[in-house]
């Protein structure tokens, strides 16, 4: 087994994971590479790092509750420090989605004035150029 091929397994050593002859084949690696291992021991500090931060690797839920949601958060302070320029306001946000409403009102106001202008077309009577009259 190659030191690369062993690096892809760090995750499998430290769950446990790894079948029989895999392990084997990974000590073989790690006992003629002592690089390796000191990759393996800064792999598990990172690891236990990020537990230790997270909780217990083996108390993590999976769905939608297994992570907290930081876009919210990191959305309103890039709206701070930008002073609005980036992401829109709270009202704008609690308002729906984005151009829903100008678009039905842009909607309405077309349809007002192509009834209106269909009303007064329907009631003026639109009279042709004067007809050039001859005197006698």
């Amino acid at each position: 087994m190659t030191s690369d091929e062993a690096r892809d397994l760090f995750g499998d050593v430290i769950e446990g994971s790894l079948d029989p002859a895999k392990k084997a084949a990974f000590e073989a690696a790690l006992a003629s590479d002592p690089e390796l291992q000191d990759e393996l021991d800064a792999y598990r500090m990172v690891v236990r790092g990020a537990a230790a931060i997270g909780g217990d690797a083996g108390d993590q839920k999976e769905g939608p509750e297994a992570s907290p949601d930081l876009l919210p958060g990191v959305q309103s302070r890039l709206r701070a420090r930008s002073r609005g320029r980036f992401y829109r306001d709270r009202f704008a946000e609690q308002a729906g989605p984005r151009g829903t409403l100008p678009v039905l009102v842009a909607i309405l106001v077309a349809l007002l004035l192509a009834t209106g202008w269909l009303a007064v077309q329907s009631f003026v009577q639109v009279e042709g150029p004067p007809s050039p009259t001859t005197h006698p």
